[in-house]
């Protein structure tokens, strides 16, 4: 469940829960996941870009609401950012250089929930030569890190609401499996063991087969999640139960 949006002469890369490869764009955001809790010591974390390229760059960082229905793509909105305290919000990187972006979370601490952000981490790009004759193109990044905010205390309780069989958009055939989480935090079940039966027919998906389906696995507090699961044998008719087993 990864995205790529385009604009003009701007590629920005997207890691989504989507979201766990990044590609050679000469610039490195680490890490692509970042938890906080919205009180204590867990509300801090950093975000560290690195500079693969020969020449450098202005880097800015900038916060959007990630949104995840029960269907359908990740859907990130504009963010005042007013949650949050991002130092320094711009930076100068050298080539070869790297640069730490502090982040601490400040909103509300007794949220009833976790809250879910994408942050951008985005080149910006260079005055043009005015004096170049030639057209000139600049392609500039931004790569996005999941953040999330929980209550210090709060735990996800996700189980397999409804199997349906399914052929995917390119011909795939599976199971849509939708996730319920009724815990007020997120939960990630990209590490889990998914266990299906349909009268003598039982297939188990340990964390790698799982994974490599779902990615992150992830479901918002209190809410739906639909996963498709690439399956070539599953029965023609009967119902179809799940079992989420977490990791341990």
């Amino acid at each position: 469940m990864s995205s790529l949006f385009r604009r003009a002469a701007v590629i920005v890369a997207a890691l989504s829960g989507l979201f766990l490869a990044t590609p050679a764009l000469g610039i490195l955001v680490r890490p692509v996941v970042i938890d906080l809790t919205s009180a204590g010591s867990g509300a801090s974390s950093s975000l560290e870009v690195v500079n693969d390229r020969n020449r450098p760059m202005a880097v800015e960082v900038k916060v959007q609401k990630l949104i995840l229905g029960e269907r359908g793509q990740p859907v990130v909105q504009p963010d005042s950012g007013d949650d949050f305290v991002i130092f320094p919000t711009i930076a100068n990187i050298a080539p070869g250089a790297r640069q730490v972006f502090r982040i601490r979370y400040i909103g509300n601490p007794s949220i009833a929930q976790s809250k879910l952000y994408m942050f951008s981490t985005a080149e910006l790009p260079v005055p043009l030569d005015p004096n170049e004759k030639q057209a000139q193109l600049q392609i500039v990044y931004a790569i996005n890190s999941i953040v999330t905010v929980k209550p210090p205390k709060a735990k996800p309780d996700v189980r397999v609401a409804e199997v349906d069989r399914k052929t995917s958009s390119k011909g795939v055939q599976g199971v849509d499996v939708v996730f319920q989480n009724d815990g007020p935090a997120h939960a990630y079940i990209g590490t889990d063991t998914l266990q299906l039966s349909s009268g003598s027919w039982h297939v188990t998906l340990d964390a790698g087969a799982f994974g490599k389906a779902v990615g992150l696995g992830l479901v918002p507090p209190n809410a739906k999640r639909a996963m498709f699961i690439p399956l070539a044998n599953v029965p023609p008719s009967g119902p179809i139960s799940g079992e989420l087993k977490p990791a341990s």
